[in-house]
């Protein structure tokens, strides 16, 4: 069996593939490169980059497609089972580190941490007449505990129910959520309490955190109207998908102090383009898309995903499967 790997996966995933198939990757990494060398191949793991009809259509021996990630929006799903090859993923592989992410966001917008930061770098704070604490006040530092604060939630699975978890019980927030796909007693187990409406919830809450996945039903949630229903000192936290976010409109209710700030690990487009407004806007704290990029969650990504595509190809049933109405009549 021959299995591309589009984008590098963690070592010892490529380790455990190269034990019962041939490793190939695509030169150039580009989809010239993937397209010449999906011709012969097996199977397919990708990362971020778009696998589309095009890419399934030039590999006529394709059985299985691999999405190293906790969603597979990337992944043309419809042509996949058109075409009768299974999709797989890697669902829980990164939660604790997106979770972990999260809180860290909500921390660091909450009690300013970055902006103080890059206030101390500057010396901008630091006077032979007047104290810190009283330059701190001046330029806006003073912020507010987040113990007993409202974290609002959208999209309460995997993740999203672990940060509300932690939130509770590291800082005692009330947490709200707005799920349609949850119903209230798997979330008051949570410790979450259920709000059937997103224009119920965002009024109540200190922090709104993006746990949702992407897609035609989520794309631009969080827009100029949902934004103006948010507390003015109200933070918003997204590590779901950038698509959920209007960023354009989320620049400009930061500016006009509608909401308190922001925190993305993700972007549309994404890389987002140079000179972008959501890089450049102090009270937006930015990161590169690193939620999974901890060692623990490239290991379980990375052989998670390696699992799930060889035993479609050795004709066991994966655990983690996108279109499973293929599988009888799957490709073979």
């Amino acid at each position: 069996m021959k299995v591309m790997i589009i984008e590098s996966v963690h070592a010892s995933a490529v380790e455990l593939l190269a034990k019962s198939a041939e490793v190939v990757f695509p030169e150039p990494q580009n989809l010239e490169g993937i397209l010449k060398a999906i011709v012969d191949c097996d199977g397919l793991i990708a990362r971020g980059t778009a696998v589309s009809r095009e890419v399934m259509l030039a590999g006529p021996k394709l059985k299985a497609i691999g999405r190293h990630g906790v969603g597979y929006d990337s992944v043309d799903i419809a042509a996949a089972t058109e075409l009768r090859i299974p999709v797989v993923y890697t669902p829980a592989a990164n939660t604790e580190s997106v979770a972990e992410l999260a809180a860290g966001f909500i921390i660091c917008a909450g009690r300013k941490i970055i902006e103080a930061n890059r206030f101390m770098q500057s010396e901008k704070l630091l006077s032979d007449t007047v104290t810190m604490q009283a330059m701190t006040k001046r330029v806006g530092l003073v912020n507010a505990n987040i113990g007993g604060k409202t974290l609002g939630i959208i999209g309460v699975g995997r993740i999203g129910s672990l940060i509300a978890q932690k939130m509770i019980a590291g800082f005692n927030m009330k947490v709200l959520g707005y799920d349609p796909y949850v119903d209230e007693k798997t979330l008051a187990g949570y410790g979450v309490k259920k709000v059937d409406r997103l224009e119920d919830m965002l009024p109540l809450c200190d922090f709104v955190s993006l746990n949702c996945p992407g897609g035609a039903e989520t794309r631009k949630m969080i827009n100029a109207a949902t934004l103006a229903l948010m507390k003015p000192n109200a933070y918003l936290i997204n590590t779901a998908r950038g698509s959920v976010v209007d960023e354009e409109a989320l620049v400009k209710a930061v500016r006009s102090k509608k909401i308190a700030g922001a925190a993305t690990d993700v972007f549309d487009p994404e890389p987002p383009v140079k000179g972008s407004p959501i890089t450049h806007e102090d009270a937006i704290i930015v990161t590169p898309h690193i939620g999974a990029q901890t060692e623990e969650s490239l290991i379980n990504m990375g052989r998670v995903v390696v699992q799930e595509v060889l035993s479609v190809l050795e004709g066991r049933k994966p655990q983690f499967f996108v279109n499973p109405e293929v599988w009888e009549k799957r490709r073979k």
